[in-house]
């Protein structure tokens, strides 16, 4: 139960409501430490790539992952060039985006591991069940999985740009997306219940 007089700030564990003044606790010029350290701030889903690697569902997380158009449908990938996940790329031009729900947070930190094998077979969803059309492994319980076919790809720095053309959607039913963000996991929060709560007590 909300007391009255609680605000959305305090419900959010917004520490800096009513802050005046900015305090910069980065403050320096865009070296690559300064850089991570800035991007570690960032809260978003966490995102899995799967491909087949010796003939095994493979995964790894990765935190750069963005739609890119509608028409067709498009998206972007940067992988650790390199990486098991990059040559399964290369050599298969097909993979999946898996957007992962809170129940997923096992297979979050098995694909994460730097160097560590990351087969995932035991979380996948069976090939017996999936549309004909989809070839790439879909990790269960997932928000959304996009299967993918590599259009483009393209070595910047350390990483692969990977390209995809979206060739099949599986959206099962609703869940809470897993968060990660500032070094940690995070859990989502429904502002709009939030907002209605605290009108019901205002």
């Amino acid at each position: 139960m909300i007391e009255s007089g609680n605000t959305l700030g305090d419900l959010l564990g917004d520490d800096d409501v009513g802050a005046d003044a900015a305090q910069w606790a980065l403050e320096t010029k865009a070296d690559p430490d300064t850089f991570r350290a800035a991007m570690g701030r960032v809260v978003g889903s966490v995102t899995v790539v799967t491909t087949r690697h010796d003939g095994r569902a493979w995964g790894m997380t990765v935190s750069a992952f963005s739609p890119v158009c509608m028409e067709p449908p498009m998206v972007l990938v940067c992988v650790n060039a390199r990486t098991v996940t990059a040559a399964d790329i290369h050599r298969e031009s097909r993979f999946g985006v898996n957007l992962l729900s809170q129940d997923q947070l096992p297979v979050s930190q098995l694909c994460s591991r730097a160097g560590a094998v990351k087969y995932v077979d035991d979380h996948v969803v069976a090939s017996s069940q999936l549309p004909a059309e989809v070839t790439s492994p879909v990790l269960r319980n997932s928000l959304v999985t996009f299967d993918c076919e590599v259009t483009e790809t393209r070595t910047v720095g350390s990483h692969l740009v990977v390209m995809g053309q979206v060739r099949a959607v599986l959206a099962p039913d609703s869940r809470r997306p897993l968060l990660y963000g500032q070094g940690r996991y995070q859990r989502s929060v429904d502002i709009e219940e939030l907002l209605t709560m605290t009108e019901a007590v205002a």
